[in-house]
């Protein structure tokens, strides 16, 4: 049975999550360090530029998500059994 995942939800996520890499590179980069510390035993080291990245990734999940809103259709996602 394949998964029916509207366009605008997704679209929608994606702006919430742009915001939040926007406005708040400090705490996703303060969860980023205690996960590589956590599960990949590694020490995360963010440089000067780390922050500027973050917020890139931010305006662009911000503008796929608002283009992804405009579309109005429903994705099936799913694998077929042969």
């Amino acid at each position: 049975m394949p998964l029916r995942i509207r366009a605008t939800t997704t679209g929608a996520g994606l702006i919430l999550l742009g915001l939040l890499h926007l406005l708040a590179p400090g705490p996703l980069l303060a969860a980023a360090r205690a996960g590589y510390d956590r599960v990949l035993n590694v020490e995360f080291t963010a440089d000067s530029g780390t922050t500027r990245r973050v917020r890139f990734v931010g305006l662009v999940m911000l503008a796929v998500g608002t283009v992804v809103s405009a579309i109005d259709e429903t994705v099936s996602v799913g694998t077929e059994r042969t």
